[in-house]
């Protein structure tokens, strides 16, 4: 009875435990068959290719480059191809190996293995694919210059045509006209004329000082008009009325005095403004509105003045 009580017990838990196999390698079949996105397919080629698994490699490569390239970048292409023509040739399909390598070349005209890293049967055999489409490699290459070519000269006109539209924006500085009616040279140094401002500034300030000292010494020795003494004593009529002093006992040093600071006061005060009025024209003569302070480029066709 217990050895019958025992084989229930494992049949029962067989039968239980059935079921659950058929779903895990249900699970496990599903992630094998998610579809690997076409930069891990080539990461798994290039394992198998260096692992020697070259039939592998080619199941793997293959799908990536026909019909269509799925790869992202020129260069995963040509690694597809010269793995994909070397893992053939190892196989024994000699003319897959040529076609990958004939691919090879027409991307990479100038690509060569190397005999010192590269395996011999593959070097000779990838040296007979460069003789035999020596002349088709020399088509591919005059091609691939003269792309080369039309792409420079593209760049070339799209900077020229960038250039072009690239516009000199001038800066002005605008002056005042009516500083040129100032004196002192204001309008030569608006001008940017300074040794001449410098010259009318220190002329006008000497005649305009000179002229201004002689008013006032001559104010404050004499007055509104100086004073006449008599060098005698005033005669006295019947009345005792003082009388009129002698013309010739009149005592004109003042009154000569005052006029030799009124005739400086006059004299430099003329040349003042004849100074100041030859400032005013000559800058009136080389007066500009708008002077140019510096070009500058803005990228943009346009003149402005500021």
């Amino acid at each position: 009875m217990a050895a019958l009580a025992s084989a229930v017990v494992v049949t029962a838990a067989l039968l239980a435990g059935t079921p659950n196999a058929p779903r895990a390698r249900g699970r496990a079949g599903a992630a094998d068959a998610a579809p690997a996105t076409p930069g891990e397919q080539f990461e798994r080629g290039k394992n198998a290719f260096a692992r020697g698994e070259y039939g592998r490699a080619v199941e793997l490569l293959r799908p990536l480059l026909y019909p269509d390239a799925r790869l992202e970048t020129e260069g995963e292409v040509v690694q597809a191809h010269r793995m994909l023509g070397v893992a053939s040739l190892f196989e024994g399909d000699q003319e897959g190996a040529r076609r990958e390598f004939r691919k090879l070349l027409e991307l990479r005209p100038d690509y060569r293995f190397d005999p010192l890293l590269d395996p011999k049967l593959v070097v000779d055999f990838f040296n007979v694919v460069v003789k035999d489409e020596e002349a088709e490699l020399a088509v591919i290459e005059a091609k691939r210059r003269r792309r080369e070519e039309e792409l420079l000269a593209r760049q070339r006109r799209e900077a020229e045509k960038l250039r072009a539209q690239q516009a000199v924006v001038l800066r002005y500085e605008h002056r005042p006209y009516a500083v040129n009616y100032l004196p002192f040279g204001a309008g030569q140094f608006q001008n940017g004329e300074r040794r001449k401002g410098w010259l009318f500034l220190g002329g006008e300030a000497v005649l305009g000082g000179a002229s201004v000292a002689a008013f006032i010494t001559n104010f404050a020795m004499f007055g509104v008009a100086p004073h006449r003494r008599c060098l005698v004593m005033t005669p006295l009529d019947g009345s005792g009325t003082p009388q009129r002093c002698p013309d010739g006992e009149i005592d004109r040093s003042d009154e000569n005095l005052s006029t030799n600071l009124m005739r400086a006061q006059l004299i430099t005060g003329g040349l003042f403004f004849a100074v100041a009025i030859w400032g005013v024209v000559d800058a009136l003569r080389h007066y500009e509105s708008d002077v140019l302070i510096s070009p500058t480029t803005n990228g943009v066709a346009a003149q402005a003045r500021f």
